[in-house]
Formats: structure tokens, C-alpha cells, sequence
């Protein structure tokens, strides 16, 4: 069986690394960047409680 070609990106954002692996999915039920954005607006909620705190 060929294995897809995995794709990787780093991004910096404030003091946070973001690693993404990523490869094309014919069965996926939602896109990379949703998957992303859930990720970034999960994260920035926990900050916010930390500071609250």
C-alpha cells in the first residue's frame, strides 16, 4: 500500500509553536483549516481562562 505524502508547517504565534502534519483525506467530514481554527479558538480560551485567574 503507497502511503500519501505528509505535508508539515510550523507557525509562531505569540509564545505558542503550532506543528501541523497534514495529507489529503477522501473520507474527511471537515477541512484542514476548520480543524485549525478549532485548535487556535480552543487554545486562546484556555489563555484567557489563565489569566483570569
Amino acid at each position: 500500500m503507497d502511503r500519501e505524502p505528509v505535508v508539515t508547517v510550523e507557525k509562531i504565534i505569540g509564545d505558542t509553536v503550532y506543528i501541523v502534519e497534514y495529507t489529503v483525506s477522501e473520507n474527511a467530514k471537515e477541512s484542514a483549516y476548520d480543524k485549525i481554527r478549532k485548535l487556535i479558538l480552543n487554545d486562546s480560551g484556555t489563555i484567557v481562562e489563565k489569566a483570569a485567574s
